[in-house]
């Protein structure tokens, strides 16, 4: 392999390279950049490196160039839409769930919120007492969140709802000293309070910039089908159409494999 596209984020640090023609990716966690240097000097000594993501200085040798993570994402995204057949006719909003979660239009970054993966490893630390990514996300799919979240069927339980009863009137709203909510179920809540909150945002902020077209990416997003569930959840509620893209966790990376800037 003669280029190596690396997104040096917050909690995953993502690869993309070509080899016999065909895109490969690989994830580590950020804290385990030790290995990520290791594989490196062992498979790809000689490769140039192109880096982007908020660790990237770590990554920094003779044969790597740093680049812009914003653009490297964009340009992963786009690289990834038309791959995949799946590039809208309009303007599409982006949403970029990461470390925190960033919202772009038209190749600029509008606003962020911190809440994304790392509020989800923060939070099930303390929760499950162990910060590993693949762990949580396998816990939280276990987990069932209406025994944590206090939900509008629980407030509206003799009379009719107002609004749709399955929604959640308040997360982590039931007694957490409950013997009965568990880690499992407590991290199910906080992967629902993730997907409702990015979802609020991007549909209040898709109607802003008069789009109906959302595309999601992000390493949050890997390995987590009950995230993926949540978001997907919500499309017949709002006038929008959602796009997943299959390797959106390294739009990064992908960027900036292929970034000749």
């Amino acid at each position: 392999m003669k280029r190596i596209g690396i997104d040096a984020g917050g909690s995953l640090t993502k690869i993309a390279y070509e080899e016999n023609k065909r895109l490969h990716l690989k994830t580590y966690p950020s804290d385990r950049m030790d290995e990520v240097i290791q594989w490196l000097k062992t498979l790809a000594p000689e490769a140039s490196l192109h880096v982007t993501g908020g660790r990237a200085e770590a990554l920094k040798n003779d044969h790597a160039s740093i680049f812009k993570e914003f653009e490297c994402v964009l340009e992963g995204t786009r690289y990834l839409l038309m791959e995949e057949n799946k590039l809208p006719d309009t303007d599409y909003l982006l949403v970029n769930i990461g470390t925190g979660t960033s919202f772009f239009y038209q190749q600029k970054r509008l606003s962020g919120t911190g809440v994304g993966g790392g509020l989800f490893t923060g939070l099930g630390a303390i929760i499950a007492n162990t910060s590993d990514y693949r762990t949580l996300v396998d816990l939280a799919s276990k987990g069932d969140r209406t025994k944590s979240d206090l939900m509008v069927s629980d407030i509206y339980q003799f009379s009719y709802t107002p609004i749709e009863a399955s929604l959640t009137a308040a997360n982590f709203g039931k007694d957490q000293l409950d013997v009965s909510v568990s880690s499992e179920d407590q991290l199910a809540s906080l992967t629902q309070l993730i997907g409702e909150t990015i979802v609020l945002l991007a549909s209040k902020t898709a109607a802003s910039l008069d789009t109906k077209e959302i595309v999601m990416i992000g390493g949050a997003l890997s390995g987590n089908p009950l995230l993926k569930k949540i978001i997907a959840s919500f499309d017949s509620m709002f006038d929008y159409h959602l796009t997943f893209l299959e390797k959106g966790s390294h739009a990064g990376a992908i960027g900036a494999l292929y970034y000749d800037g």
